[in-house]
């Protein structure tokens, strides 16, 4: 087997974890394991033993960043996952940058994972609140780290990427604008994390289509909000903020939005910040039919539907963040 096979393999049978997360001396209730250069894996901890001090120096010292879990392991890796993200805003030893970091890359690895195994109930029956409390405390607490949190983000368009996006930069917008009450940015944050999970119910032939949509196939994805809410809707867990998110991220403020073509206030505040920053991710990453577009075209785009499609308001304090952030990181 060549080695991309090899590794194209590994990347459907395996979920990376990013070695920070991991506690000394704590047992795991799945197998570890490490990839060499050429993409072979090779187990390094076994169900019930616990990884060392002495093995995670050892990681570090040459650059292993990174383990792998088997994706059969998924359901109890994302229970480890929760509870790990949880006691890490509790640890004085990782440094804050750090805490932002294992947050967004175990969530984005976690995102990935549920979608591409359509497990994506078990990423709303509990991570979610994990990570977006973890991010809201991370925000709360240091304020001027946003900058640094925002540049972090990954530009690639996948979906599971782009979910995770929102979910920081509508947080950090909301923070911005004002909001401090933990739990309504917590509800923002995982929101945000939610708000494509419709598209899991897209043929990703429309979704990675390179060329232009027909008019069937425009219509097919402009469902994804509406299978969004007739999913997560079903869930006891999940809080009103969150559903009206999931819908409404897509509205616009002259009616031209979708799926029901609300009008101004009829649109949740919450939504409006979301649909501000999912279109300038959007335009930012890499798309299947366009290249990335630059800052200051995202900017100029959403500038021109300001007021008529966009909380104005909402748009000048995502320029004057993410531009605070682009200065800070030089």
């Amino acid at each position: 087997m060549s080695q991309s096979a090899i590794l194209e393999t590994n990347r459907k049978c395996y979920v990376p974890i990013p070695v920070d997360v991991l506690a000394p001396d704590r047992a795991i209730p799945f197998n570890l394991y490490s990839r060499s250069s050429t993409g072979a894996i090779k187990q390094v901890c076994a169900v019930g033993e616990a990884v060392t001090a002495q093995s995670l120096r050892a990681w570090e010292q040459v650059g292993v960043s990174v383990l792998y879990v088997n994706t059969t392991d998924h359901r109890l890796y994302q229970a480890f996952a929760e509870k790990m993200l949880n006691e890490l805003a509790l640890r004085p030893d990782v440094p804050a940058p750090q805490k932002a970091r294992i947050y967004y890359q175990t969530m984005r690895e976690l995102v990935h994972e549920a979608c591409a195994s359509n497990h994506i109930e078990d990423l709303a029956a509990g991570p979610r609140d994990a990570f977006a409390n973890g991010m809201v405390s991370f925000i709360c607490e240091d304020g001027e780290a946003l900058s640094g949190l925002l540049l972090m983000l990954s530009h690639d368009y996948y979906t599971y990427t782009h979910m995770v996006n929102v979910s920081v930069m509508a947080a950090g917008l909301a923070y911005r604008v004002g909001l401090r009450e933990h739990d309504r940015l917590r509800d923002i944050a995982s929101g945000g994390l939610l708000h494509d999970t419709g598209k899991t119910r897209i043929d990703p032939d429309i979704l990675n289509k390179t060329g232009r949509l027909t008019t069937e196939e425009w219509e097919t994805l402009k469902t994804h909000p509406g299978l969004g809410l007739e999913y997560l809707h079903q869930r006891p867990d999940l809080r009103p903020t969150e559903l009206l998110i999931v819908h409404q991220h897509h509205e616009k403020l002259d009616g031209s939005g979708y799926p029901l073509g609300l009008v101004g206030s009829e649109i949740s505040l919450e939504a409006q910040m979301t649909a501000v920053v999912d279109v300038y991710d959007a335009l930012t990453c890499q798309r299947p039919y366009r290249p990335a577009l630059s800052h200051e075209a995202a900017i100029r785009i959403l500038r021109e539907q300001a007021g008529d499609k966009l909380n104005a308001e909402l748009v000048a304090a995502w320029q004057e963040t993410i531009e605070r952030a682009r200065k800070q990181g030089g």
